[in-house]
């Protein structure tokens, strides 16, 4: 994956536990580093207990992509990525930018408080689970990497243990890597151990 070509990548690493597939995907965490760049390799990890926990590993890994931001916003002097970043969300989802600051830990570091408010468009009749919502929130995902792997290329989400993988999660990662609007490089490596 180079950051210039405009590619979207699905990785899949199977073995046992212990043959190496953490090291392998970390890896490539080395490599990212060591360009220069706005190059990104977040990581988030399915866990056993929190399997029913809708989107766990999601969270923890665009929650570190955040922090990254937060970092780099911090290092350059010049521009505010963070500012330019929460312009760009506001112009796609306007109001609906709080059903991202809901699910994604320091987001909130990067949108102004008006934006992670509580209110939403939607009628108190909805339910959380109505297809509505789904959509708009499956909609802002998308946004939300489209955006990010705008500032931040190559970017590389790496998921461990997609046995423990919810339904939710699953629906995500073929959601960003199906999304043919998203023209910036992007690589999603899952990990599953094939004997659980």
């Amino acid at each position: 994956m180079q950051p210039n070509q405009h590619t979207k990548e699905v990785v899949v690493l199977s073995g046992y536990s212990g043959t190496g597939k953490s090291a392998l995907a970390l890896d490539l965490k080395k490599r990212i580093a060591s360009m220069k760049g706005r190059g990104a390799f977040v990581v988030g990890k399915f866990g056993q207990h929190h399997s029913g926990e809708p989107l766990s590993a999601i969270s923890k890994a665009f929650g570190e992509l955040c922090h990254r931001v937060i970092l780099l916003d911090n290092e350059e002097e010049e521009s505010s990525i963070c500012k330019e970043i929460e312009q760009a969300l506001h112009e796609e989802l306007q109001d609906e930018v709080h059903l991202l600051a809901r699910i994604i830990p320091n987001l909130n570091e990067i949108i102004t408080a008006d934006a992670h408010s509580t209110s939403t468009s939607m009628s108190d009749n909805e339910t959380v689970d109505s297809d509505a919502r789904q959509a708009k929130f499956k909609y802002a995902l998308r946004v939300f990497i489209r955006i990010m792997s705008s500032y931040i290329s190559p970017l590389v989400i790496c998921l461990d243990d997609l046995q423990w993988a919810d339904v939710s999660s699953l629906e995500v990662i073929d959601l960003l890597a199906s999304d043919a609007l998203n023209k910036n490089p992007l690589m999603i490596i899952g990990s599953y151990r094939s004997n659980e």
